[in-house]
């Protein structure tokens, strides 16, 4: 990228040089002081051609050799730069920095081992540097990002210079771009760095290919002698927010060493001119701040800066609206930021962040980036691969999410000029299915994934990897059907749209396969808390099963079902009374069921229910149908011989009191001597009669009430008296049962 660096300077009245060179003898040639004064002034293209001729007379000085790498170098002039990096890491006074800027300028021209090569060089000298650790890491897979290539189209606009044209960003219809395309003005200001004319602000409406073919100037009341641009708008187009060089209303800012920096200036759209040209209240004359980005909402704000206090040479922060004014800038931290340079943030309408990058992993100098803020606060960041980014310099992004298209900037080969704006459009994305057993969640390797048209026609199928991955190239905006299939389990269908909103040119889909069968999962509950019983057990006590199917999770049990089978459970833990439930797969589709059984908690003064327990009206004789009850109580007793219980008779409000309360009483007496012929001993039990003294409903004397409401008030309650348990063995499943 020959243009635009976060730090801008005049071609004159510089007092300190950015980089302070070795001693040298006093004994200099006039060519080499002129040679140093325009290094030192930061004219590098002017100072090249003098260490070139300086060069070619001394071949061995180590001076000219250094001289010549850093100023290719910072014209990023990549070929002529490494030419002279690979003679400058073989002289005596190399630094640990000319290892790691080599390696660079050989990852750019896509030596990738000897990149690694001189990177692990730099690593030995300096190991602390996580940024030269984590690019070590990642060049291994610079290949992966290159998988893009065939499903994006890059195109050259036509309207492109012989200088630089860059950072092209929407603006209603048409698209607003910095160019420094001569003007034919009278006094032709240039850029001594790179012997460039300045930035300024240009306008286009990109015709049916999307070709820059104007050049008129976007604003005279914004467009200066010094740099504009990058450039961005809120979305009602009525305010912009633009990068120039320290200077307003006529007045040049500098720091005390001579610099002009960057800052970002505000207009407001009134009449038919940009006007109200003010600063925002972080800028300063101190530090570059440039490059703004806004967020859909107008109400985030982010910048580049090389501000004290940041990761690298220049950093990307945000600024937040409030109460009429910008906050207080904030770096987005190291996930984002590193030790290089990160530039010309974007904002899509979605909210994801772009910016350019050579600090993260990429492919060559400034690679593009997207990053996706996380619930951490920190970001999650994707190099955008081949071919947005190329073995050079790749920045200024802007897409339409809409359509998936846009531009950027390049300074790659085969453009016009510098840098170039080019066009992009996205054709085809990359889907990726996983698949997964819809119960335990794991990842199914083996399955057979079909993709499929809108109309239900295959288009392709893949199997499955190892990690239950498989890869497909859609459309965005069309709809699919994916089809998975494996083995014992059903055959599932799922019906997709491919997105315009994406990340990373990237769409993820999870499948989730059902087994062949009927699937019931069983929760054991306490009955008045609602939780889990976390120590019971359940025996399945009819019904065929699977024993290698089934699960017991602490009171979660799930089996699978054979079709058509009847199953009875018998669920038991410390402390509750058992409870048996039974439970059908008759007419069950293959699928996921489920089933609660209750139990009830033993503690001393827990009442609980004898249901269906009956008498014919006022007797108190145990029929036939009573006495089934009364079985199943005489085997909680069995199995809990330290249990003590109080059975409480009542009955409904007809007759008399006195009545009542004798009947009461007989029926409780009644039940004990059932259960003492049981063989329970007589100590254990107490008979009481209630009567119609605890009635539980308005059924009392004189009111009309169905025979339902006064049956519900004829019931016997069973009261613990003792908690204490004592746990028996019973059966052959060593299950314990109440």
């Amino acid at each position: 990228m020959k243009s635009i660096r976060i730090k801008i300077f005049l071609p004159v009245m510089f007092l300190l040089a950015a980089f302070l060179l070795p001693a040298h003898s006093y004994a200099q040639s006039s060519s080499e002081k002129k040679a140093d004064a325009l290094y030192e002034n930061f004219a590098y293209s002017k100072a090249a051609e003098i260490y070139e001729i300086l060069h070619k007379d001394d071949p061995a000085n180590a001076k000219y050799i250094q001289q010549l790498a850093y100023s290719y170098y910072k014209m990023v002039n990549y070929k002529k730069a490494l030419t002279y990096y690979a003679l400058l890491v073989q002289v005596d006074d190399q630094k640990p920095q000319d290892y790691y800027d080599y390696a660079q300028l050989l990852r750019i021209d896509g030596r990738i081992e000897d990149s690694k090569t001189w990177l692990e060089k730099y690593i030995v000298v300096l190991p602390g540097d996580q940024r030269a650790t984590k690019q070590l890491d990642n060049i291994n897979q610079l290949i992966n990002l290159k998988k893009n290539i065939q499903n994006i189209t890059v195109t050259n606009l036509e309207g492109n210079s012989k200088y630089v044209d860059m950072c092209p960003t929407f603006y209603k219809d048409r698209v607003v771009y910095s160019s420094a395309k001569d003007s034919f003005s009278m006094v032709r200001n240039s850029f001594e760095w790179n012997n460039q004319p300045f930035l300024d602000l240009y306008v286009t409406k990109p015709g049916s290919n999307q070709v820059f073919k104007s050049d008129d100037k976007f604003s005279s009341a914004l467009n200066s002698r010094f740099h504009e641009g990058p450039v961005c708008f809120t979305t009602d187009f009525e305010t912009i927010y633009f990068t120039r060089n320290n200077f307003l209303k006529g007045k040049v800012g500098r720091t005390p060493e001579g610099v002009n920096n960057l800052k970002i200036f505000i207009a407001d759209f009134v009449g038919k001119e940009w006007k109200n040209i003010r600063e925002l209240p972080f800028n300063s004359d101190l530090y570059s701040v440039g490059h703004p980005a806004l967020s859909p909402d107008n109400k985030t704000l982010y910048f580049v800066s090389d501000m004290p206090g940041g990761f690298g040479e220049t950093d990307i922060y945000k600024s937040e609206w409030n109460n009429g004014t910008w906050g207080k800038p904030i770096n987005l931290g190291e996930s984002v930021n590193t030790r290089g340079k990160e530039m010309f943030p974007y904002v899509d309408k979605n909210g994801f962040l772009y910016f350019a990058s050579n600090g993260q992993p990429g492919i060559g100098g400034l690679d593009v980036f997207a990053a996706k803020k996380e619930e951490s606060g920190n970001y999650l960041v994707v190099n955008l691969g081949a071919p947005l980014n190329s073995q050079h310099d790749d920045f200024g992004f802007v897409i339409n999410t809409d359509s998936l298209s846009g531009f950027f900037t390049s300074n790659r080969p085969g453009g016009k000029g510098d840098d170039d704006n080019y066009r992009f459009k996205v054709n085809e994305i990359e889907l990726n299915v996983l698949s997964f057993d819809g119960h335990s969640k794991e990842i199914m390797p083996g399955t057979k994934v079909s993709l499929m048209a809108d109309d239900g026609k295959v288009i392709d199928s893949k199997v499955a990897d190892a990690v239950g991955s498989v890869d497909f190239s859609v459309k965005p905006g069309l709809k699919y059907q994916l089809l998975a299939e494996n083995k014992t389990f059903l055959p599932e269908k799922k019906d997709i749209k491919i997105q315009k909103t994406l990340f990373d040119f990237r769409q993820k889909e999870d499948v989730f396969l059902r087994r062949n069968n009927p699937y019931l999962t069983i929760e054991v509950l306490d009955k008045e808390t609602g939780l889990i019983v976390p120590s019971v057990i359940v025996d399945i006590s009819e019904g065929k099963y699977d024993p290698n199917e089934l699960e017991d999770n602490n009171g979660v049990i799930r089996m699978k079902m054979e079709k058509s089978t009847n199953y009875k459970f018998f669920a038991s833990s410390p402390e509750y009374f058992d409870n048996t439930v039974e439970y059908s797969s008759e007419g069950k589709e293959p699928g996921e069921y489920s089933m609660t059984i209750e139990l009830e908690k033993i503690t001393a003064g827990k009442q609980f229910i004898l249901d269906d327990l009956y008498y014919d009206l006022n007797k108190f004789n145990i029929r036939a149908d009573a006495a089934i009850v009364l079985d199943k109580l005489v085997r909680i007793l069995i199995d809990n011989p330290d249990v003590r219980i109080q059975i409480d008779s009542h009955t409904d409000s007809r007759g008399t009191a006195e009545s009542n309360m004798t009947l009461s009483q007989h029926r409780s007496e009644s039940v004990v001597a059932y259960l003492e012929s049981k063989g329970i001993a007589a100590a254990r039990l107490v008979a009481k009669g209630l009567g119609e003294s605890q009635l539980i409903n308005k059924c009392a004397d004189g009111v009309d009430c169905p025979e339902v409401d006064h049956q519900a008030n004829r019931r016997t309650v069973i009261e613990i008296l003792n908690p204490n348990i004592r746990k028996v063995k019973r059966g052959t499943k060593n299950v314990y049962y109440f």
